[in-house]
């Protein structure tokens, strides 16, 4: 099994490195956390959101792993859009 490492740390000092990495000037360690938080408590709201049991019955029990269902994910909303106009300049 693969070992996810998480990095906690404040929303100035992630835009930095992340901002220090795009320029060239950082080159991300071997190491290093993939996956950074603003805090603690999102990352656990992450860890216990949409179902603790999905995640357990998913990570160890099924033969081919699939992700547990998205039904605690709201439904992306439809932005209606604007009515058509069909103008012609200078007709």
């Amino acid at each position: 099994m693969k070992t996810l490492k998480i990095g906690i740390a404040g929303y100035n000092r992630m835009k930095a490195r992340t901002m220090a990495i795009a320029r060239g000037e950082h080159k991300p360690a071997r190491g290093e956390p993939t996956v950074w938080f603003t805090s603690i408590e999102s990352f656990a709201k992450v860890l216990w959101d949409c179902g603790r049991e999905a995640r357990v019955e998913w990570a160890g029990a099924r033969e081919t792993p699939r992700p547990p269902a998205l039904g605690c994910v709201p439904a992306p909303t439809s932005v209606p859009k604007p009515p058509a106009r069909c103008e012609r300049r200078g007709a």
